[in-house]
């Protein structure tokens, strides 16, 4: 009994210290953990170039070296022909050698256009990513602005006025219509006797259309 009471205390000292050093150990392996590393902002589709930045130098390099190397061959071509028209060279000779150098011309030609490709590619690209990245920064800013001012703005409705329905009237039988009296033209002050006999004969005519005209209303 005595020794069992002896051995207790140190049991529970090393169960103590054990659990203190496990906790211990557990808190420096969660500050020594390594960041959670986060995914980046997804490229949208339409701003993923096809040609990468060193693929682009590289095609610039070779561009370069060989628009050199066809102005060499220019050149070599020139002196083909002066040397032939100076008798340094026949014909057949003149041949050969255009040969040899046409088919370096037509290699050279070849890669030109297909570097150039590439470069042109890649700045157009480039162009059309600066275009979207400075048309979604505009959109930004307006955004910014409109939910700056729109809270500030207070719009109410306004009433719709129901349409009044128009006053029920009678309605009479409407009596027919007569036609108004034609009004005379003003009279203008004749010249001379023939004039005036000519404008009496015409207030006579318009008097008896009249007459007429009223006749057929009334009857």
């Amino acid at each position: 009994m005595r020794r069992k009471g002896q051995t207790a205390p140190f049991t529970l000292t090393t169960l103590i210290l054990l659990f203190g050093r496990k906790k211990t150990e557990q808190e420096e392996n969660m500050n020594t953990a390594e960041p959670v590393k986060r995914e980046p902002f997804p490229v949208p589709d339409i701003l993923r170039k096809t040609i990468t930045g060193n693929d682009v130098s590289r095609s610039r390099d070779r561009l370069r070296l060989a628009s050199l190397e066809r102005d060499i061959i220019g050149d070599a071509l020139t002196k083909i022909y002066e040397a032939e028209t100076k008798g340094q060279i026949n014909d057949s000779e003149k041949n050969q050698l255009l040969q040899r150098y046409k088919t370096d011309l037509k290699r050279v030609d070849g890669e030109i256009d297909t570097h150039k490709r590439t470069v042109d590619l890649y700045e157009l690209e480039s162009a059309k990513e600066d275009l979207l990245k400075s048309f979604q920064e505009k959109m930004l800013e307006i955004d910014l602005k409109i939910s700056q001012i729109r809270p500030t703005v207070s719009t109410t409705p306004e009433p719709v006025a129901k349409p009044s329905e128009p006053p029920k009237t009678e309605t009479n039988p409407t009596p027919p219509a007569t036609n108004p009296p034609k009004e005379r033209p003003a009279k203008e002050k004749p010249k001379n006797k023939a004039e005036e006999r000519l404008e009496t004969i015409r207030e006579e005519v318009l008097k008896a259309m009249e007459r007429l005209e009223q006749i057929e209303t009334e009857g």
